[in-house]
């Protein structure tokens, strides 16, 4: 009896020392209180309040050490104060411990993560998983995510030409062929980013398919017609007879 007077004295010490007003209830021990400071934690994150947001899920953690999702939380709050590191150490406690059958956005978080580190082989497996089992539904919510997420992989298989063996023409097209995937799957949701339609043609240029080539210029210099390097590329393209031929974008 003892015990649980004394729960209640540090959760009702804590209440109103952070001012936090319970409505319709009585908040009575240690685990309903850390589930309430993922709500109020979430809620901060959202409002940009982050130090408040990471305080928030770090006592979460402290009062009830199996809520994981806290971790989560802390995660993005963490990837917000560009403290990359620690946000890995944050989803990768979450993804290791939780029941959440559905962690595709922790392993997203993970992957983007990974890549701002280049730990491209990391990047890869995590968003891979993710974008691979995440629900129509919650892709439906996270569009913009899911795009960045496209772009990031398109990214990992470019940069990847720099350390094959360029005698070996099937392999040095390959990582070529796999960001034209994804930067063509990013560009369906948001076809509104010259940089990267000037990416993919890149990646079109290096598998010799110069109608394609011109046509990712010309979609470029809609979206940016000021660019002098796309008005050039088009010029010098169309003089050489090149016509050109859609991307599928």
């Amino acid at each position: 009896m003892e015990e649980n007077k004394n729960i209640q004295d540090k959760i009702n010490l804590f209440l109103e020392e952070n001012r936090i007003n319970v409505k319709g209830g009585t908040i009575k021990d240690e685990k309903q209180l850390s589930l309430v400071l993922n709500n109020l934690a979430m809620s901060d994150y959202e409002k940009g309040k982050l130090e408040k947001a990471l305080y928030f899920t770090e006592s979460a953690a402290e009062f009830y050490e199996e809520n994981y999702y806290s971790y989560y939380i802390k995660g993005l709050v963490l990837r917000k104060l560009a403290k990359t590191k620690e946000a890995i150490d944050a989803f990768e406690k979450y993804c290791d411990n939780s029941d959440d059958s559905d962690d595709s956005l922790a392993h997203i978080y993970l992957g983007l993560s990974y890549a701002e580190l280049d730990d491209a082989e990391n990047a890869l497996m995590h968003l891979r998983t993710g974008e691979k089992n995440i629900s129509d539904e919650e892709k439906e919510k996270n569009l913009l995510l899911i795009c960045a997420v496209y772009e990031c992989i398109g990214n990992i298989y470019l940069k990847r030409e720099n350390i094959v063996e360029f005698t070996e023409h099937d392999k040095y097209s390959m990582n070529y062929k796999s960001a034209v995937r994804y930067y063509k799957m990013s560009l369906k949701i948001n076809r509104l980013n010259s940089e990267l339609i000037n990416r993919l043609a890149a990646c079109y240029y290096h598998l010799e398919d110069l109608n394609k080539v011109l046509y990712c210029y010309e979609q470029a210099a809609k979206i940016a017609p000021d660019n002098a390097m796309f008005k050039d590329a088009i010029k010098e393209l169309k003089e050489s007879g090149v016509k050109a031929e859609s991307a599928g974008f």
